[in-house]
């Protein structure tokens, strides 16, 4: 049984100890998701629908140095982002450059990619079946939260999480702004011709990013697995928020990517206890749905997301239009058979 998660029984503004910790590990999975979903749509301009299955492999790489090999979970996660790294730049050697310049292209990729995402996770749900067979160990629905240890009477990975996604996210910002190599990657999401006419070696550019998309999706895998209970297929559940807090968020925008995640994992989980608190336990069923909701009502009023907006054209006027927008988009919705 998972231990309890109230600190002393503490409550804070009637919100248990408990879910704020929740909320906090699930935020910073999230943001680390979405900036690597993001990273791929800027530089690819497709979405990389088997961003989670390369989370999923992560997990997998974590389950199995800490089961099989005794390793402390925290020390499998450099190892962890680095097979998730190797697996990005595969894929982009693999599948992304032979189809690159085809005609449709972007399409035929987004398909692709959602096929490659599926044969990622049978890969591992072989791979949980081997587990299961040859080493008699149960790996479909598990986690590593007893293998955590405690910092203040906390579980650390409530600490080590959002370290370690704040300490990623300044990095990678700063790699961006100031550094050279980072510069010439932001040029060749911008405009990948020019770029390469001003000397930049955009093939390099491409092959960094898919390594930094895949390292974080492989990071966050290992760290989901030590506090929530996962399987091989939950890669599929957590596309839709990984989607839903990069295009809240702005697809064209890391700090977009950051901003998204923190809105839908903190709205996901505030908005549950909230219909939780006024309706009953039996609401905490539709918190997948609260994504879902944040996706659609983003893509009805601003397709571009929060970044996109204009704030010095912001006014009443133009809120109302969007509420419009959105009211309009509801009716077609409903009315459409």
């Amino acid at each position: 049984m998972r231990p309890r998660l109230i600190w002393g029984g503490c409550r804070v503004i009637g919100v248990s100890l408990g879910l704020l910790l929740s909320t906090v590990v699930n935020m910073s999975l999230l943001v680390m998701l979405c900036i690597g979903f993001t990273f791929t749509y800027m530089m690819e301009k497709f979405p990389n629908f088997a961003h989670t299955s390369l989370a999923t492999l992560g997990t997998m790489v974590t389950f199995y140095l800490v089961r099989l090999r005794g390793l402390n979970p925290y020390l499998t996660w450099p190892l962890s982002a680095l097979v998730g790294g190797l697996a990005g730049i595969l894929l982009y050697q693999a599948v992304v450059k032979p189809l690159r310049g085809r005609p449709f292209s972007d399409i035929t990729l987004t398909f692709t990619f959602y096929i490659v995402g599926q044969i990622i996770s049978k890969a591992l749900a072989v791979f949980s079946y081997w587990l299961l067979v040859v080493k008699k160990m149960q790996s479909q629905g598990f986690n590593l939260y007893a293998y955590d240890t405690r910092l203040w009477g906390l579980p650390a990975i409530s600490v080590a999480a959002p370290l370690t996604v704040l300490t990623i996210v300044l990095l990678l910002q700063g790699f961006l702004k100031w550094s050279k190599h980072g510069v010439a990657m932001r040029a060749t999401a911008e405009n990948e011709a020019l770029a390469q006419g001003l000397g930049v070696d955009v093939g390099l550019m491409h092959i960094a990013s898919w390594w930094i998309s895949g390292s974080l999706a492989a990071l966050s895998g290992s760290i989901v697995s030590m506090w929530l209970n996962t399987s091989v297929n939950y890669s599929d559940a957590l596309i839709v928020n990984v989607m839903a807090g990069s295009v809240l968020g702005g697809l064209n925008s890391i700090t977009g990517a950051i901003l998204g995640g923190f809105l839908v994992a903190v709205g996901t989980k505030a908005l549950t206890w909230a219909l939780i608190s006024h309706l009953g336990v039996a609401m905490g069923a539709y918190e997948a749905l609260i994504p879902i909701v944040f996706l659609f009502t983003i893509l009805a009023i601003e397709p571009n997301g929060l970044t996109a907006i204009d704030r010095t054209k912001l006014s009443k006027a133009h809120l109302r239009e969007s509420l419009r927008r959105l009211a309009r988009t509801l009716r077609n919705v409903a009315t459409t058979e």
